[in-house]
């Protein structure tokens, strides 16, 4: 960004005839490059140019160069944009005016910074700087040091970018001698401020510079800075996963592109990737398909080999999605062939490729070849220096992800140690804990929550490293649903609240849907319904939004619960009916029978004993394929309860017995409670009282543990 404001601070009343036509050009030049009509706005430039040398008004000659650079900057004419600046600066030295020749340099240094061409940029801005400050002139200063600022960010120097531009910012924001804010340049410092604070990891704080930014690029009416602002916030909000949000501002861009003359061909290129990448994470596959395939060929016309590595890969993924598995391999062949011949660099990415196309061989049983690819990618991993440790700690965890997609959970575990360990010595804490809540589901599926327990317990342990919040953030979350399952329900509540907290504090829309309805199923399972049907109401409404259809079937039917505790049936019905119509479209057999599981019970509430039994045995003939023990303990017990109302007493207690077995061995405290109560039916019905007291006394003791309202329906009065 350059500053050319000399005929604006210019009194219109002192103004001679040519000043005056100076100022005709210099507008309708503006005017026309807002209009994207750059030969004519460059032709009034020259125009100006002329007049100010017939002129001989150096000052006028000197404004007119600077735009005719920046004008040709901006249009990629940069050897004309050179020599122009050039000039600028041999004019303002024979003015000899400090600001003019702060603003002449600095312009020159601005251009360099537009061609990337870093080392020369920081001279001539630190050269500009020197001039600026002894000019005393706070906005031109203030935009030096933005630029400058810019180059560190550039060179992966965020910390002492950070120092440029918060004295930038403050310099801005000082009135002037008119009194008035320049919204624009003020919009140039804010923003890159931001994006500094995002580079040293203060997100939340970089994140509401960056909106401040699009604000004040908005107010100036700067759509390429505003463009560019929503487009640095979209990019930094899709590295952190923020999908929905980052689409939100892409799609801005979107809107800010049609009125901008010369988009940034690097931009173009990778807006179209990350547009095509969010598309597959929501599970857009034919969007993120059209997107990917724009990137793809736009990347070859530019004859960038990187990004069309990059764009061949994620088609890799959207090609799997889409079950079109011989397209798949074939574009990660093309892929991995770029970086094997040495066309493109970026190790990281060659073994991401790898992993994809293992994992593809995998899919389609080729096992051999699966482990190949596999041991390829770690190797490679291992000869990047800089990553180290990490390289393999990032395949692993990528291919422990390649194993446990195909249900071989006991390998995604092997791999997934390695990678754990890994990332703690090399300083990646954060990294590990995360891991460590991903190994917990795992084993919780495998060998239930007594298995998981010590993977969630040192994940919490590390928690006192990390100053990472949204890590804090999931770490809470998981953590707070076994302590709800294990009865330690006081430590449950708090690590939801906190992890909610921090989840609207980090505008993380997402994570706020999900802990939110998370929170409403504990108030469901400890015996509060009317709360848990207003946080379920409020996460619904949050997650309708977010285009992820089984988090809003889940929490539908965690709603369905919450009514069922109330013991409104028809509402419980319906929204169980709603979450399995979801459910069925999205081939979740694991959530299908649980849902299917829980509109039986509704129906069996009702007397529709048939109907129930029927959606029972199809749930957990399903659970038990899926291998969730958990559902296939509390469908038993289930079963159990209607073979007792029809007098089936031995059928009733041989399911009552296997879910008590597989909850106890699963710490499922709550399906053993519920198979201990349907065996105490039995005993009583057999006309053993002392046993069923026995059982019902112990099912009273787990449900009083969970504080399960349960426990006061059948303590004895």
């Amino acid at each position: 960004m350059t500053v050319q404001n000399w005929l604006a601070r210019l009194n219109r009343r002192s103004l001679s005839p040519a000043q005056l036509e100076l100022r005709r050009l210099s507008d309708a030049g503006d005017a026309a490059r807002r209009d994207r009509q750059a030969e004519l706005a460059l032709g009034y430039y020259q125009q100006g140019l002329e007049l100010a040398q017939r002129q001989v008004s150096l000052q006028g000659e000197e404004y007119f160069l600077g735009l005719i650079g920046e004008l040709q900057t901006e249009r990629g004419r940069y050897e004309p944009a050179e020599t122009a600046l050039n000039e600028a600066i041999t004019v303002a030295e024979k003015i000899n005016d400090a600001p003019r020749r702060a603003r002449a340099v600095g312009n020159l240094g601005a251009h360099y910074l537009a061609r990337g061409l870093t080392a020369k940029a920081q001279s001539a801005l630190e050269r500009a700087l020197e001039l600026a400050r002894l000019s005393g002139d706070r906005r031109i200063t203030s935009l030096i040091l933005a630029n400058l600022g810019s180059v560190y960010l550039r060179a992966d120097n965020p910390s002492y970018a950070l120092r440029l531009l918060k004295e930038s910012v403050v310099l801005v924001q000082t009135p002037s001698n008119t009194g008035a804010l320049d919204m624009g340049q003020a919009a140039h410092a804010v923003g890159l401020l931001g994006q500094a604070h995002v580079g040293v990891n203060e997100t939340e704080r970089g994140y509401k510079l960056l909106t401040q930014a699009i604000q004040l690029a908005k107010q100036a009416d700067k759509p390429a800075q505003e463009l560019s602002w929503s487009n640095t916030l979209a990019e930094s909000l899709f590295k952190n996963n923020k999908f929905s949000e980052a689409l939100r501002y892409y799609e801005r861009c979107d809107e800010l592109a049609v009125s901008i003359a010369d988009l940034p061909p690097d931009y173009v290129r990778n807006h179209l990737l990350y547009r095509a990448t969010i598309h597959e994470r929501l599970g857009q596959h034919d969007l993120a398909l059209s997107y990917g395939t724009q990137a793809l060929t736009v990347a070859r016309t530019a004859v960038d080999r990187a990004t069309e590595a990059r764009a061949l890969a994620l088609l890799g993924e959207v090609y799997k999605s889409l079950d079109r598995m011989p397209e798949a391999i074939g574009v990660l062949h093309e892929a991995v062939a770029l970086y094997a011949g040495g066309t493109v660099n970026g190790l990281e990415d060659q073994v991401n490729a790898l992993l994809l196309l293992g994992g593809l061989f995998q899919t389609n049983g080729e096992s051999e070849r699966a482990m190949q690819t596999f041991d390829e990618a770690l190797t490679i991993a291992q000869t990047d220096p800089q990553a180290g440790d990490l390289g393999r700690a990032r395949a692993l965890r990528r291919i422990g992800n390649a194993f446990n997609e195909q249900g071989d959970a006991a390998h995604a575990l092997e791999r997934w140690t390695e990678a754990i360990t890994l990332f703690e010595r090399a300083g990646q804490t954060a990294l590990a804990a995360r891991m460590l809540c991903e190994t917990a589901q795992v084993r919780r599926q495998m060998g239930g929550i007594n298995a998981a327990l010590p993977d969630y317990e040192r994940a919490t342990m590390i928690l006192s490293s990390i100053k990472d919040a949204a890590t804090r953030g999931l770490v809470l979350s998981n953590v707070a649903i076994v302590y709800t399952d294990l009865g330690e329900i006081e430590t449950a509540a708090s690590f939801y609240q906190e992890a909610i907290q921090i989840a609207r504090q980090l505008d993380d829309r997402r994570a706020t849907t999900l802990r939110i309805g998370n929170y409403g199923w504990f108030h469901v399972a400890t015996g509060q319904p009317a709360q848990a049907i207003k946080l379920l109401e409020e996460a619904l409404t949050l997650s309708r939004p977010l285009n992820d259809p089984l988090l809003v079937a889940v929490q539908t039917n965690n709603l369905g619960q919450a009514y069922q505790a109330e013991r409104d049936y028809t509402t419980a019905e319906s929204l169980f009916r709603s979450a399995i119509a979801a459910a069925e479209g999205l081939g979740t057999r694991r959530w299908l029978a649980i849902f299917r599981s829980n509109l039986g019970r509704t129906l069996a509430a009702q007397g529709h004993d048939a109907d129930a039994l029927a959606l029972y045995n199809d749930a957990l003939g399903a659970s038990r394929a899926e291998n969730d023990q958990e559902n296939v303990a509390r469908t038993l017990a289930r079963i159990g309860e209607i073979q007792l109302r029809a007098g089936q007493t031995s059928e009733a207690d041989t399911a009552a017995r296997e879910a008590e077995v597989m909850a106890r061995k699963w710490g499922y405290r709550k399906g053993q409670a519920d198979a201990l109560v349907v065996r105490a039916g039995v005993a009583r019905v057999a006309g053993d009282a002392d046993t069923a007291d026995k059982l019902s006394a112990e099912a009273v003791r787990l449900y009083t543990i969970l504080h399960d309202p349960l426990a006061v329906e059948l303590s004895p009065v």
